[in-house]
């Protein structure tokens, strides 16, 4: 026993330390994911069985719509990882706090910003409620106190979410997964609750988007605590120049998230916009399964961008690209397998889970297939640029490529329904980005041989 025990010492303490970090975050990742997971597979069928079809295509516009508004911080966020991953490599926990405050400052005058301007469109517009689309009359107020409730959460969310790549940024990413599963299990005891007592479209995004900032807040305090901040002396951290380089970086991190909510996200706007909410809520419950297979498996990512930035602060770039190639082959593999399997099952799934008779056209199985590979790869790529801090590149070959996925939804939505929203996605990344990456890393990866 005591052989085994020192040779399973000895083992580990050959492991690398970094590689030991992301295996810690990816596997809370997972429980955080899987909880989300079994969260939506509860949550779905009973809130499209009580809510009007076209109040249940709000909702799932909206929840869409928190994730499509990760660009609303300005970049800040991923600013903030960057910086964070920086200071935590040079050992310098003075610009720890700098950036801790000064990303807190900045991102709370975006939410207070945010929600001023809803407050001015609601008031000023004759017809609020067109930001999702065409409405009943009977459905109108409901859904306008909806807008008002998500604006508020979205807000307040903004800075309180920011603790994700401040923990993701000190490699300590457990936190966010083990948060997230908490949320889940809090979502799948409030929704049945909420739907049971005849709890409408606004108090459905009140508890499910509310839960998650609450939870955010709480996260952010504990850890706060935890790592001994509320102890530390907070003179002078606030830093203009500070403020002025997280403004800096996230200027081009908001660029390339608001390229990317165009270019991927914006399934919601343009279905909602032309083929209605209805035509939305069956896509977005077939699209929501396809996305679970890609936030599985990017949930495996998750600490390899601070752990790239990390490794490359070190000049141990043959640690990166090595993860890196391994990392693309398996996640394509992974995403191969799984999809073919999702989209042999999904009569099943459709018939024994919705309970409903129809199902999702072989095209658009086929197309989401394509999406959640390419996806999957893309997540690594992306890990590694956002680590060696290739930003301005990433910019060029979003902007492209989000622009013409923007322009193609709206041409081939209304031709071939929700397969061409995604077509879109999948012809614009093959024209401008596949080619671009392939020319960056074929010299990253020439430059290491």
């Amino acid at each position: 026993m005591s052989l085994n025990a020192s040779t399973l010492r000895a083992r580990l303490a050959k492991v690398d330390a970094r590689l030991l970090r992301v295996i810690a975050t990816a596997g809370a990742t997972y429980l955080g994911r899987f909880g989300s997971g079994i969260a939506v597979l509860v949550t779905l069928p009973m809130a499209r069985h009580t809510l009007d079809p076209e109040l249940f295509g709000v909702w799932m516009m909206l929840s869409a719509l928190l994730t499509f508004m990760a660009f609303a911080d300005l970049g800040i966020g991923n600013g903030v990882l960057n910086k964070t991953t920086q200071a935590k490599a040079s050992g310098d926990m003075f610009q720890l706090r700098r950036v801790l405050a000064s990303g807190y400052l900045c991102t709370g005058l975006v939410g207070v910003a945010l929600y001023a301007i809803w407050l001015a469109w609601s008031h000023l517009s004759a017809e609020p409620t067109i930001v999702a689309g065409h409405i009943q009359e009977t459905n109108r107020a409901e859904v306008l106190q909806a807008l008002g409730t998500f604006a508020a959460i979205l807000a307040i969310n903004i800075p309180a979410s920011l603790i994700q790549r401040i923990q993701i940024g000190m490699q300590q990413g457990y936190w966010t997964g083990i948060s997230q599963f908490v949320s889940a299990l809090l979502l799948l005891a409030a929704v049945p609750l909420v739907l049971k007592n005849g709890g409408g479209l606004n108090a459905l995004v009140l508890t499910t988007l509310g839960m998650q900032t609450l939870v955010n807040i709480a996260n952010a305090v504990a850890w706060l605590y935890w790592s001994g901040m509320f102890r530390c002396s907070w003179g002078d951290t606030l830093d203009v120049d500070t403020m002025t380089a997280l403004l800096r970086t996230g200027s081009l991190f908001f660029i390339l998230q608001i390229a990317a909510a165009f270019a991927f996200q914006s399934d919601s706007i343009v279905i909602t916009q032309t083929l209605g909410q209805h035509a939305y809520g069956d896509f977005a419950v077939v699209q929501r399964l396809f996305l679970f297979v890609s936030t599985i498996l990017n949930a495996a990512m998750v600490g390899l961008w601070p752990a790239f930035g990390d490794a490359i602060a070190r000049n141990n770039t043959d640690w990166a690209v090595r993860v890196l190639k391994r990392t693309m082959v398996g996640a394509a593999a992974v995403a191969l397998l799984t999809t073919l399997t999702l989209s042999a099952t999904m009569p099943w799934i459709m018939s024994h889970w919705l309970h409903v008779s129809w199902t999702p056209t072989w095209g658009l199985l086929a197309a989401l297939s394509t999406w959640a590979i390419i996806d999957a790869v893309t997540a690594a790529t992306a890990a590694f640029m956002n680590g060696a801090n290739m930003l301005r590149i990433q910019v060029v070959f979003a902007l492209g490529m989000s622009a013409i996925a923007f322009g193609l939804k709206w041409i081939l939505t209304p031709m071939w329904g929700a397969t061409g929203a995604v077509l879109a996605t999948i012809l614009a990344y093959s024209v401008v980005s596949i080619p671009g990456q392939i020319y960056v890393f074929s010299r990253v990866f020439r430059t290491k041989d």
